[in-house]
Order: C-alpha cells, then sequence, then structure tokens
C-alpha cells in the first residue's frame, strides 16, 4: 500500500512540474508580445545613432538621448538625424560623378576670413596637429547624379578629406603646422574583411602611429560631413553661404571633460565671431554610439562634422577656415605654452 501511494505522489509531482513549466513559457511569450509592441510602437531605446542639433546657434552642450522621436510640443529648435549606414556597393565602386561641376571649383578663388594676431606665432615645422578621417569617403551630393541617395554618397577621391586638406592649409597658414592623415580607412576595412561600423577600431591605430611617430602631437581632429539635409546644415553669414558645423565628444571615458573643454573652447570662439555657424558641443555616451571615438588618447581631441550630405566643396571650404582660425586662436591663447 505505501509502495503505491509513492508511485501516485511521482506521477503527481511529473504533472505538477509539466503544468509548472508550460505557465513559465506561456508568460515569457506573453512578455515577448509586449515587448516587441512597444518596440513598434517606438517607445523604447533603439539603437541607431541620433545627432540633435540647435538651429538657434544658442547651445553649447547637447546631450544626447535616444528616442525614436523628439517629444510632442518639443520646440527648441533641435533637429535630428540618424547616422548613416553607407550602402556596401557605394563603398565598393565609385559612382560617377560630375566632372563639370568638379572643374569649376578654384580654391584659390574662396577667400580666406583673416585673423589679426598681436604678434607673429609658428610652430615652425612642429606638426602639433593631426587630422584625420574615420569615414574617410563620406561624399557630397552636388557632385552625384541627380537623384542619388544620401547613403550612396560615398567615394574614394571627392571626399571629406578635401575638407580636412583645406583645414591643413588653413592652420598651417596660421602657423601651426600639422599632418594630415592619407590614410583610407574603407581600404583598411576591407582589406582585414572588417565593417563599416569597426571604422574607429582602424582609425585608433592611425592615430597611435602617429603619436608613436610625432612627439610633438598636441591636438587631434576626426573630419566627418553630417547627414543633415541642405536647409539644416546651411546658414548665410555676411552674404556668403556656410557649412554648419558641430563638434562630437565621446563622454564613454573617465577623462572626456579635458576633451568637452577644449572643444568648447573653440565652439565659443567660433560663436563670438559668426554666431549660429556651429551648432554647439554634442555629447555622445555608448548607447549612442562608440561612445570614445578614440578620444581617451588625446585630451586635445575631437570629431568636427563640417555641413552635411548636400552641401558643395565651396561652402564647406569657407567653414573649415573658419575652424582653422578658431582652433588657432584658441591654440596660441589657451594652449600653447
Amino acid at each position: 500500500m505505501l509502495l503505491h501511494e509513492d508511485v501516485r505522489m511521482d506521477k503527481i509531482s511529473t504533472k505538477t512540474l509539466k503544468v509548472l513549466l508550460f505557465t513559465a513559457i506561456t508568460l515569457f511569450l506573453g512578455l515577448l508580445v509586449v515587448i516587441l509592441h512597444l518596440y513598434e510602437k517606438g517607445d523604447h531605446k533603439i539603437k541607431k545613432l541620433h545627432v540633435i542639433s540647435n538651429n538657434k546657434g544658442k547651445n553649447t552642450y547637447v546631450e544626447i538621448n535616444s528616442k525614436s522621436k523628439p517629444d510632442p510640443g518639443d520646440d527648441s529648435g533641435f533637429e535630428v538625424s540618424e547616422e548613416l549606414v553607407p550602402e556596401e556597393k557605394a563603398l565598393q565602386k565609385d559612382a560617377k560623378l560630375n566632372q563639370e561641376k568638379i572643374n569649376s571649383i578654384n580654391q584659390k578663388d574662396i577667400k580666406r576670413p583673416e585673423i589679426k594676431n598681436k604678434s607673429f606665432h609658428n610652430t615652425f615645422g612642429r606638426k602639433v596637429v593631426f587630422i584625420y578621417f574615420s569615414h574617410t569617403r563620406e561624399s557630397f551630393l552636388p557632385y552625384f547624379k541627380k537623384g542619388t541617395a544620401s547613403e550612396s554618397a560615398y567615394h574614394s577621391q571627392l571626399n571629406i578629406a578635401l575638407v580636412g586638406e583645406r583645414l591643413g592649409d588653413s592652420l598651417k597658414h596660421n602657423g601651426i603646422w600639422n599632418e594630415v592623415s592619407q590614410i583610407d580607412i574603407v581600404n583598411m576595412l576591407h582589406d582585414r574583411n572588417l565593417t563599416f561600423g569597426q571604422s574607429y577600431q582602424m582609425s585608433r591605430e592611425v592615430i597611435v602611429d602617429e603619436m608613436r611617430e610625432n612627439r610633438d602631437l598636441e591636438m587631434a581632429f576626426d573630419i566627418h560631413r553630417d547627414s543633415l539635409q541642405r536647409e539644416h546644415s546651411t546658414i548665410e553669414i555676411g552674404g556668403e553661404s556656410l557649412a554648419k558645423i558641430s563638434f562630437v565628444i565621446g563622454s564613454g571615458h573617465e577623462n572626456y571633460k579635458k576633451n568637452l573643454d577644449f572643444t568648447n573652447g573653440i565652439h565659443e570662439v567660433i560663436e563670438r565671431k559668426y554666431p549660429g555657424l556651429s551648432r554647439g558641443v554634442i555629447i555622445k555616451d555608448k548607447s549612442q554610439g562608440n561612445g570614445v571615438y578614440n578620444q581617451d588618447l588625446l585630451p586635445n581631441s575631437v570629431i568636427v562634422e563640417i555641413g552635411g550630405v548636400e552641401n558643395n566643396l565651396e561652402e564647406l571650404y569657407r567653414s573649415a577656415d573658419i575652424i582653422g582660425n578658431a582652433i588657432s586662436q584658441y591654440y596660441w591663447d589657451k594652449v600653447h605654452d
């Protein structure tokens, strides 16, 4: 009789376990459905990076959130743009460009804004600035076939590196010798069978190599262009059309405030003379992208976004000259011993 009751208890226990397991699975599936529903409504924290900028020229720091949509009724003047992921074919093969428009560009015709130095300054061959490009092939729609998508505006020759070279010329014009990287990060990615998302990993190697070779290095600028449309990336000042500027600081390392202080100083120099040209200093943590951007390597380093995908080179060159002047003023006043 006792043996029979033990067998019966075993059967009851097995049945109970099955019920509990079924209940747990049901609850899990229900929770999963709720999560998916919230995801589709956009109430979640999304993984896509959003760049928030102020069109009123009033901001100094902009903390980026990761909501999929701005709050209803928000009248702060912020524009939101997703960071573009380029089409793979646009990185593999160059699209045909409008050569007539390219030939019409004459850098010498673009007047450089002058700054009045109290005394002569020069680093005398010491290259204290390194200019490089984590997204080397970011290009500009005005030079592509009409109807080209922003995700296809990438090119191995006509790209953001031209703007970086102009910035380097402007800095040297103001006595700050510099090195402009000639390394195409896309080639590095292809050679190692890596993805576009690993661009900052490659550019980190480039910076480390430069720091190893150049003991005079004090500042580093990673030059990009934004994905914002022309209406948000362009401003007219003094009768000239200029590409707007923004600065990006990664807060994902413990010394980021040194980068922030340095960058805010440059922003303020620009804001005093060209109000509204700089959209401000944008702070991103690791939940909104890379979060460090190699800025942990050097306290005087920052990402500089010059213009957007719809700006032309004349506008970009003018802004590069202004940035060069601002960096020079800040360097001689605050950084240089």
